[in-house]
């Protein structure tokens, strides 16, 4: 989680214009898109699987490998269908997905009372998830926001300065756990 975050910020305060020129190559990339997509569906089909959820199951589970299957035809589906802001729409399902995971070992290490390091990665988490949510179905709000933010270069160094010390807190309690 630190390592996006720290590259992210960093790329942005010490060389703004080609980050910039990378995130606008990341935004209309096919290839880029495509693969997220399939990431993202893919693990969309791995948590149905692992969640265990009566009607999940009665549903998904009609006959061996109908979840996978269900994941390759949507993934071709979605790359069809929905082109457009593609890439930001699929890194953000991915945003949705990775707290799941993330909570499934942090909850093992909340302390009952206080604060601990461990909550630095779960308010990244409910981050990263509330990102998600709001990306897969604005996605090009957060292009034209980051254009926004572009176009203001004391506002793009704030941005990146922000996300490197984020990345920083996230790597520092990563450790420290």
């Amino acid at each position: 989680m630190a390592l996006p975050l720290l590259v992210t910020g960093g790329g942005i305060v010490f060389a703004g214009k080609a980050t910039d020129r990378i995130i606008r190559k990341f935004e209309v990339s096919r290839r880029v898109a495509g693969v997220l997509t399939v990431v993202a569906w893919f693990w969309t089909a791995y948590e149905c699987h692992t969640i265990g959820i009566d009607v999940f199951d009665m549903l998904l589970k009609i006959f061996p490998g109908q979840l996978w299957l269900m994941a390759a035809g949507l993934s071709y589906l979605t790359v069809i269908w929905m082109p457009d802001h593609l890439s930001v729409r699929a890194l953000t399902a991915i945003l949705m997905l990775f707290p799941a995971s993330l909570f499934r070992t942090t909850r093992l290490l909340t302390p009952d009372s206080g604060f601990a390091m461990v909550h630095i990665l779960v308010v990244t988490g409910y981050v990263a998830a509330v990102i998600g949510m709001y990306g897969m179905f604005y996605p090009w709000r957060y292009e034209k926001a980051y254009d926004l933010v572009a176009a203001r270069p004391k506002l793009r160094q704030a941005l990146g300065w922000v996300l490197m010390a984020w990345g920083a807190a996230v790597l520092t309690a990563g450790i420290a756990i």
